[in-house]
């Protein structure tokens, strides 16, 4: 059995399209790392970033906690004029997602490319 990777969170500011943060997560998601999640959007959207994607690929697991962190974020954001956009969840993330039903509520895109055009258009709006 390999050991779990410790979650990580960075966020990188795009220039083009304007106001979009592109976070990178890996590791595992859950009650206890939470938090961290939450503080790195929270980051972004103070920083003005009205689109944020979030690039599940290196997320190995992610619990309730990681769920309702995502559910707020994009709720907050929405209220914002903005949305949350994710791509290249992991398998085991995205049959968590499509067993609990957030494969219908979140736009999930395959690839960092599809996201960035649903984002400029987006913020062309």
């Amino acid at each position: 059995m390999t050991a779990a990777v410790p979650f990580d969170a960075q966020m990188e500011m795009l220039e083009s399209p304007a106001s979009t943060a592109v976070i990178r997560t890996a590791g595992r998601l859950d009650a206890s790392t939470a938090s961290r999640l939450e503080r790195v959007l929270t980051d972004a959207r103070t920083k003005g970033s009205r689109v944020i994607l979030l690039n599940l690929e290196g997320l190995e697991y992610i619990s309730s906690s990681g769920l309702r962190v995502l559910l707020s974020a994009r709720t907050q954001t929405r209220q914002a004029g903005g949305d949350v956009f994710l791509f290249a969840l992991s398998q085991p993330v995205r049959e968590v997602f499509d067993m609990v039903g957030f494969s219908a509520v979140f736009n999930i895109f395959d690839t960092m490319d599809q996201a960035l055009q649903a984002a400029s258009i987006l913020a062309g709006k």
